[in-house]
C-alpha cells in the first residue's frame, strides 16, 4: 500500500490571507511613509515658499522670502512702456521714456511691487482650510502656480512730470491792458487740473502698459474768463514786444524751462523807474510753481539677512526736488531790472533720509529688539488686515534722531488701501468697521520700541482691556489720521524694521535691526489699581433671531488703571525711569435675544426693580 500525505485542504485559503496581510502591511507602510514625507515637506518649507510657486514665471519655490526678492531683482529686467504723450488741442508733449523696473533698480515712476508679490507667493499653500492648503501645495508641485506681481506707479513722480508740462500750458486770465503804446487784448486763462489728468494717465498706464501702441492722455484744462474787462492804463516804462517769443525764459539747473509772458510780468511790476517787480507778488507766483515742481524724496526700503548679516535693497531711494523760491526771485528781479530775457530758476535736489548708497554707514548689523503678539482665532478679515498693515512697514528704516510715525507709514486705513471690514472699537461698543486688526500691529511695534528702551513720543491705550494683547498696559491703539503711535530713534545708528506675520500660527513679530546700545532695559510687571466693575449686561432684541435664541456679542471686562514702569541703565551707570499709564473703562456684556423670548419678561421685571439689566431694541 502506497503511503501518501494528503494536501491540506485549507492551504489555498491560507495563501489568500497571507497575500491580503502583505497588501495591508504595504498599505500601512505607504501611509506612514506618506505621512513622514508630508511632515518633512511642511517642516522644510516652514520659512520657504512652497515648491512649484513662481513669480512672473520665475521659479521661487524652496526659497526664503529674502532669497526670492534677491532672485527677482537679478532676473527681472526693465522693459519699456509704450511712448506716453500729453496733449492739448493740437499740441503734444512727450513724456520721458518710462520703463517698469524691479524695486531695487527703480529710478522712475513705474515699478514692480516685488515684496508684495513675494508675500503673496509665501502665503500660497498657507491660507484657508487644511484641505485648501494641501490642494494648493499639490497643484504648485504638480502643475505650478504663478503669481503676477502688481505694477505700481509713483503718483508723486508722475504728478511732478505732469506739473512740469502743465506750467508751459497754464496761464492766468488777462483783461485788456495798455502797456506803453501797445494794447494787449483780453485773453481767457487756462487752468490745468493736474490731479484729474493724473487719474487719466494712471488709468491709461494700468490698462495699456503691456501694449505697443503709443499712449496719449489729454490734459484736463478749464478756461477761466477775466474778472474785469479793463485795467487802468499804466504809466510808460520798459516796453516788451508782444509776440510769440516769451518775454522772459526761466531755465533751471534740473532741465525745466518755463516762460513768463509779458502780461504776467506786467502784473508783477511795482515801479517803472527804475523797473522793479513787487516781491510779494513774485514770491506768491513762485510758491504756486513750487507746489507743482516740488517732489518729496523717497527713502530706501532695506532687508536684513540675520544669517549672513547683510543688507539688501527692497526699494531704491531717490532724491527729491525743491524750488528755491528766494534765489529764483532774486534771479528774476535782477534779469528784469537789467532788461534781460533770460533768468535762472534754482531747483535744489533734496537727498533722501535713507540713501541706498550709504548702507555701509548705517550700522545695521544685529538684532536690537523684538516684540511679539498673538492673534490666533481671529476672523479671516482681521488676519488679512494684520497682513496688509504689516506689509506697510516691510523694510522701513528710521534714521538716528528721527521720529517714527505709525500713521505716516500705514497711510489711510480704508478699503482703497487694501483693508477689509472687521470688528473695531467704536465708542462704547465693538462694531464692524474698516481696519479691524491694525491695532494688533501698532501694539506689536510699541512693544518692540518699549523693549529697546526707545523714547515713546505718542501712545494711547485702548478704551477697554483687549484680550488679544495679554496683560493690560502694553497696548497701543491708532486711528488715522489723528490718533498715532510715535517713538524716537535715540540710537546713533539707523533702525531697520522687519515685520514677520505667521498667519497659520496666529503670531506677529516686529524685529528692529541696527547696533545695540550699551544699555539694559528692565520692564516691570503691570500694576493694576482702581478696578471698577462693569454695568449690568444689556439685552438687545434682534428680530432676525428666533424666539428663545440668545447670542452674546460683547463680554464684560473690568475697568482699571494699569502702570508699567521701564528702567533704562546706560553703560556709564546713568539710569532713567519712565512709566506708561493706561486707563481702561469697564465694558459690559451685551446679548442679542429673539423677539418674544421668555427671558425678556424676566429681564424687564429685574430692570424695573433693581436695574440688574437693560433691554433695548436693535436698529
Amino acid at each position: 500500500m502506497q503511503n501518501t500525505i494528503p494536501f491540506p485542504a485549507n492551504t489555498p485559503k491560507r495563501i489568500r490571507r497571507t497575500t491580503f496581510d502583505f497588501a495591508l502591511i504595504f498599505l500601512m507602510l505607504s501611509v506612514v511613509t506618506l505621512l513622514v514625507i508630508l511632515v518633512f515637506w511642511q517642516f522644510w518649507h516652514a520659512n520657504r515658499i512652497f515648491t512649484g510657486v513662481r513669480i512672473a514665471s520665475i521659479p521661487v519655490g524652496g526659497m526664503t522670502r529674502i532669497e526670492a526678492v534677491n532672485e527677482l531683482n537679478r532676473e527681472i529686467q526693465p522693459y519699456p512702456l509704450p511712448p506716453v504723450s500729453l496733449t492739448y488741442q493740437d499740441t503734444v508733449w512727450p513724456l520721458p521714456e518710462l520703463s517698469i523696473r524691479s524695486g531695487q533698480a527703480a529710478s522712475n515712476p513705474s515699478t514692480i511691487d516685488l515684496p508684495s508679490a513675494v508675500n503673496r507667493a509665501y502665503l500660497t499653500g498657507r491660507e484657508g482650510k487644511i484641505s485648501t492648503k494641501m490642494q494648493d501645495q499639490l497643484v504648485a508641485l504638480l502643475v505650478g502656480i504663478n503669481v503676477e506681481p502688481q505694477i505700481s506707479f509713483d503718483r508723486a513722480q508722475l504728478r511732478q512730470l505732469l506739473s512740469q508740462k502743465a506750467l508751459n500750458l497754464q496761464r492766468p486770465a488777462r483783461s485788456q491792458q495798455e502797456i506803453g503804446d501797445v494794447t494787449v487784448p483780453a485773453q481767457n486763462g487756462l487752468n490745468v487740473d493736474v490731479e484729474m489728468t493724473l487719474q487719466l494717465l494712471l488709468e491709461a498706464l494700468r490698462t495699456n502698459f503691456s501694449g505697443n501702441r503709443p499712449i496719449r492722455v489729454p490734459f484736463v484744462v478749464q478756461e477761466v474768463a477775466p474778472q474785469s474787462p479793463n485795467v487802468e492804463p499804466q504809466a510808460s516804462g520798459p516796453v516788451f514786444e508782444l509776440q510769440s517769443t516769451p518775454a522772459m525764459v526761466l531755465q533751471s539747473n534740473a532741465g525745466l524751462e518755463i516762460a513768463l509772458d509779458p502780461a504776467t510780468l506786467a502784473s508783477l511790476r511795482f515801479s517803472e523807474f527804475p523797473p522793479r517787480l513787487e516781491r510779494s507778488k513774485l514770491t506768491a507766483l513762485l510758491n504756486e510753481w513750487a507746489s507743482r515742481i516740488n517732489i518729496e524724496p523717497r527713502d530706501a526700503r532695506l532687508q536684513f539677512n540675520p544669517s549672513t548679516r547683510t543688507v539688501s535693497v527692497l526699494q531704491s531711494s531717490q532724491s527729491g526736488l525743491s524750488l528755491n523760491v528766494e534765489e529764483t526771485a532774486n534771479s528774476i528781479e535782477a534779469a528784469f531790472s537789467a532788461g534781460n530775457r533770460e533768468a535762472v530758476m534754482i531747483i535744489d535736489r533734496v537727498p533722501p533720509a535713507v540713501d541706498m548708497n550709504k548702507i555701509p554707514e548705517m550700522g545695521i548689523r544685529e538684532l536690537v529688539a523684538s516684540g511679539t503678539t498673538y492673534f490666533g482665532g481671529s476672523s479671516p478679515a482681521r488676519v488679512r488686515n494684520i497682513e496688509v498693515a504689516a506689509e506697510k512697514f516691510e523694510g522701513a528704516v528710521i534714521p538716528p534722531g528721527q521720529i517714527f510715525s505709525f500713521n505716516k507709514l500705514i497711510e489711510d486705513v480704508s478699503s482703497a488701501n487694501g483693508f477689509e471690514d472687521s470688528l473695531i472699537i467704536w465708542g462704547d461698543q465693538t462694531a464692524v468697521g474698516v481696519g479691524g486688526g491694525v491695532c494688533q500691529v501698532s501694539t506689536t511695534v510699541f512693544r518692540a520700541a518699549f523693549e529697546a528702551g526707545l523714547p515713546i513720543v505718542e501712545r494711547y491705550n485702548h478704551g477697554y482691556v483687549v484680550s488679544w494683547y495679554g496683560d493690560p498696559g502694553l497696548d497701543a491703539t491708532i486711528y488715522t489720521p489723528t490718533v498715532d503711535f510715535k517713538f524716537r530713534n535715540d540710537t546713533e545708528t539707523y533702525l531697520l524694521i522687519d515685520p514677520i506675520v505667521d498667519s497659520a500660527n496666529g503670531q506677529i513679530t516686529f524685529n528692529f535691526y541696527g547696533t545695540k546700545l550699551d544699555r539694559q532695559v528692565t520692564i516691570s510687571e503691570p500694576v493694576v489699581t482702581e478696578v471698577t466693575q462693569p454695568e449690568p449686561p444689556t439685552y438687545r432684541v434682534d428680530p432676525e433671531l428666533a424666539t428663545g435664541v440668545q447670542e452674546q456679542v460683547e463680554w464684560e471686562k473690568e475697568g482699571m488703571v494699569v502702570e508699567v514702569t521701564r528702567t533704562i541703565v546706560d553703560g556709564d551707570g546713568g539710569s532713567r525711569t519712565d512709566t506708561i499709564t493706561s486707563t481702561y473703562q469697564p465694558w459690559k456684556a451685551v446679548y442679542l435675544v429673539g423677539p418674544g423670548s421668555p427671558i425678556l419678561d424676566t429681564l424687564q421685571e429685574a430692570e424695573d426693580s433693581d436695574g440688574a439689566g437693560t433691554v433695548t431694541e436693535t436698529d
